[in-house]
């Protein structure tokens, strides 16, 4: 069984395979994809394979945009905007969780293989949420844990 964590992206812009390996190799991590050529230059993929140990089995990292994720993105989105629920005048954090999942554009879902994952393989799932927070207006879930501002837990998810 997979343990999922999810980027709420609030930008249209989309980065390359390439731009993404790049990321979490100048911050240390070896990684590697299944594309390789124009499939790693192009901002139109739609999943790919995060490979940080040949003896290991990959991250998948999945692109699911909203309009064009055959309702898969408009669903997830709306389950999280319920589990969240609706924010009172003073549940500030929910507010901003709410906000952002309104603005989303598209969702970045990366599946852990849980029976099958070391170290290196949490810290480069790490680095990829981090690229899509910091250049992607993201906002970070992690399946059992909630909903992330920077590494601080900022609204917890039951």
């Amino acid at each position: 069984m997979g343990y999922f964590t999810r980027v709420f992206c609030a930008t249209k812009n989309k980065p390359t395979v390439q731009s993404i390996l790049d990321f979490v190799i100048a911050n240390g991590i070896s990684v590697s994809s299944n594309l390789n050529g124009a499939e790693l230059l192009t901002e139109n993929w739609n999943h790919f394979e995060l490979i940080y140990d040949k003896n290991r089995l990959p991250l998948l990292v999945e692109l699911n945009g909203l309009e064009n994720s055959d309702g898969l993105a408009e669903e997830e989105l709306e389950e999280f905007l319920e589990f969240v629920g609706k924010p009172r005048f003073y549940e500030l954090k929910k507010k901003k969780v709410a906000e952002h999942l309104k603005k989303t554009e598209y969702i970045i879902c990366v599946q852990l293989p849980t029976n099958d994952i070391v170290d290196k393989g949490y810290d480069a799932n790490g680095e990829l949420m981090q690229f899509f927070e910091k250049n992607f207006s993201g906002m970070i879930q992690a399946d059992r844990e909630g909903f992330y501002d920077g590494p601080k837990l900022l609204l917890e998810l039951e």
